[in-house]
């Protein structure tokens, strides 16, 4: 397996929280991941993005121009996407419901190349995580709605990592809850 994810959306929104918590649950079964992220000087609300590899050989990048998998959650990390990697194509994206709206996402949807094979959905996450008592549990969401849509994440592997792991214990109700709601929360866009 080669896996590469970009998830992209406003620092606390628990963004870098879901790539470590699907590093770590990959690193346990003795895949090989790297994580980065990327983050403006305001850690809390300016874009972010933290991108993750999962391989089955040692992996030799640092970087990858096109992931293999877009999740999106605020429309300036779209944007910002867009400027790291103007070709959105990807093979899965995934989408906050509440910023398809936003004019520089559908011109962004619009302009995908037409020979790619890229499947959008769009999933409530942002309710969810307010549901929830607070925005950061987006990510974790979106790591459900992830494992819904895509049968190379597992969802009950995720979940054993978010009940061991220390720094996620104090909010392990709600970060399990955000697993469960996003996978229930999702919605074909475009295939």
């Amino acid at each position: 397996m080669y896996l590469t994810i970009r998830f992209a959306g406003y620092g606390g929104y628990g963004v870098v929280t879901a790539s470590r918590i699907l590093g770590l649950t990959y690193a346990q079964k003795g895949f090989h991941v790297l994580q980065t992220e990327s983050h403006g000087a305001a850690a809390r609300g300016g874009a972010c993005t933290a991108d993750l590899v999962i391989s089955s050989d040692p992996i030799n990048e640092l970087t990858f121009e096109k992931p293999n998998v877009l999740i999106v959650l605020s429309a300036p990390a779209f944007r910002k996407c867009c400027s790291i990697s103007p070709d959105l194509s990807s093979d899965l994206l995934l989408i906050e419901t509440e910023i398809m709206d936003d004019s520089t996402v559908q011109l962004g949807l619009a302009n995908l190349p037409q020979n790619e094979c890229t499947t959008i959905y769009q999933a409530e996450i942002r309710k969810l995580a307010e549901e929830l008592g607070n925005v950061r549990f987006m990510g974790v969401a979106s790591l459900g709605a992830f494992a819904a849509i895509d049968d190379r994440i597992d969802l009950k592997l995720i979940e054993k990592t978010v009940k061991t792991d220390r720094k996620l214990q104090r909010f392990e109700k709600e970060n399990l809850g955000a697993l469960q709601g996003g996978a229930k929360a999702v919605i074909l866009q475009k295939e």
